[in-house]
């Protein structure tokens, strides 16, 4: 695979820069494309490591056009990047404290006392975090100290583990897909009401969102566990056993053995309780505070925490954060805002819709082509609101110069919002679970494209069923 990956990487990058630039394109939009698909290539083959692919990566946009040096750098100063350093310190505070332990083995004691309920019960939680933390990032950064504890509970080894590769790309899905059931939990799906309302003239309410979308949204998670299963058969179906003194002992025992509470415990709970009050009461922090504190800024602070005298409990070098994988970051990041940037993202997919002839199609396939496209469209769109701000009005657009009522197409396909499932660079929460090492691009890309052809075989089937039950068809 390294000397076919890096053959075709080559070529393909080749081929692309060198072709002749379509009219409606940019230069720099088909240099933006051609090292994104050389990435793309090489991030799936594992032809190079992914850091180094990373780095290539950067130097091949600017070199070529695809985007300018400053902005390319600039990445390093992302958002995301920030709050995934933020994580890997709250993670290394969580951990040492031996909190995360103990938390870990109470809701594996508890509710996960084998594989399968260990991935059931991570996922219920992600589902209920879903109604209170209005963030993607928030939750994937609460809920990773305590997967990798569980994993580190049943002794699952980074990069080998098909037990970590599942629950660790489950709670990618479980995390998105959850989010797309909940009208408020991400701010792009806000966005695209107000789209409907203004350009179609209906008002979408929290309900009538939820009531509509929330069971495609369960029978879509229920498809990942069990595409899951399947696809990563789990070596494991119980905890390990561990030695002690007095021989074999249970989870049960092994919590109980841990005794009462540490002083290091209950700083580092503490820190996190702040930390979790401040995601999930996000758009309330004027009225608390007379002032907003961001995602970013609530997580670099906790990070600070741990680190204070007294306070904290950290040294730096006990932060254990993998540069390696935060430089895969940051190039991953700058292909995918490239693409945004150079108009190159626009232009692939003003070009499916051209490829249809859609005035001749039924309403269902067009329904259903409408559908894939809006799922899709996330693997050349690294934003959500990107994707709502471009999409969206061309959906109701067109609906209208067909005669077909807007809402019947353009709601089913704010559903598909959160479908960034397939590769890390798509979305915060899937670098967030990347960074753990625990799958590598191929396995998440793999995993999520057939989840997500079964969401759209699921929406397929809402069109002559549930969607007709609601009143949106």
């Amino acid at each position: 695979m390294k000397i076919t990956g890096i053959t075709i990487a080559l070529l393909v990058f080749t081929l692309i820069y060198t072709m002749p630039t379509p009219i409606q394109m940019t230069g720099q939009g088909k240099a933006a494309l051609a090292v994104f698909a050389m990435a793309f290539v090489l991030w799936v083959t594992q032809a190079i490591p992914t850091y180094a692919s990373s780095l290539v990566a950067i130097v091949a946009l600017v070199f070529t056009g695809g985007w300018d040096q400053a902005s390319t750098l600039a990445v390093f100063g992302q958002d995301v990047i920030w709050l995934m350093l933020s994580a890997f310190i709250i993670t290394a505070g969580m951990e040492k404290s031996g909190f995360a332990n103990r938390l870990a083995l109470f809701i594996v004691s508890k509710f996960g006392t084998t594989a399968k309920k260990a991935l059931i019960a991570l996922g219920v939680v992600n589902l209920l975090l879903a109604f209170v933390v209005p963030s993607t990032t928030a939750r994937a950064a609460m809920l990773l100290p305590i997967c990798l504890m569980i994993l580190k509970v049943y002794k699952a080894e980074p990069g080998v583990s098909n037990f970590g590769k599942q629950l660790m790309i489950q709670e990618i899905h479980f995390n998105n897909i959850s989010t797309s059931g909940i009208l408020t939990a991400t701010a792009p799906q806000i966005l695209a009401v107000g789209y409907i309302l203004s350009m179609a003239g209906q008002d979408v309410t929290w309900g009538q969102w939820f009531a509509a979308s929330m069971p495609i949204a369960i029978l879509t998670l229920i498809a990942s566990f069990v595409i899951g299963q399947l696809l990563f058969k789990s070596e494991v179906t119980t905890p390990p056993t561990t030695d002690l003194d007095h021989g074999q002992m249970s989870l049960k025992e092994q919590y109980k053995a841990l005794g009462k509470i540490s002083a290091n415990e209950i700083k580092a709970l503490v820190i996190f309780a702040l930390t979790v009050f401040l995601w999930a009461t996000d758009g309330k922090h004027l009225q608390l505070f007379g002032f907003q504190i961001s995602l970013v800024m609530v997580a670099v602070f906790s990070a600070a925490l741990f680190f204070l005298p007294y306070i904290g409990i950290l040294s730096w070098k006990e932060s254990n954060i993998p540069w390696d994988l935060m430089i895969f970051s940051c190039g991953a990041y700058a292909v995918g805002l490239a693409l945004d940037a150079s108009g190159a993202a626009s232009f692939l997919l003003n070009s499916i819709f051209e490829r249809f002839d859609l005035e001749a199609l039924s309403p269902f396939a067009l329904y259903m082509i409408i559908m894939f496209i809006a799922s899709f469209s996330h693997l050349v769109f690294t934003s959500k609101n990107v994707r709502v701000v471009i999409l969206l009005p061309a959906i109701i657009l067109l609906a209208n110069s067909l005669g077909i009522d807007p809402v019947a197409l353009a709601l089913p396909a704010c559903f598909t919002i959160c479908d960034s499932i397939t590769l890390p660079p798509h979305c915060k929460p899937n670098l967030i679970f990347y960074s753990s090492g625990y799958f590598t691009v191929k396995d998440q890309f793999v995993y999520g494209m057939l989840v997500l052809f079964a969401k759209w075989l699921i929406l397929g089937v809402a069109y002559f069923t549930w969607f007709r039950v609601v009143g949106i068809v």
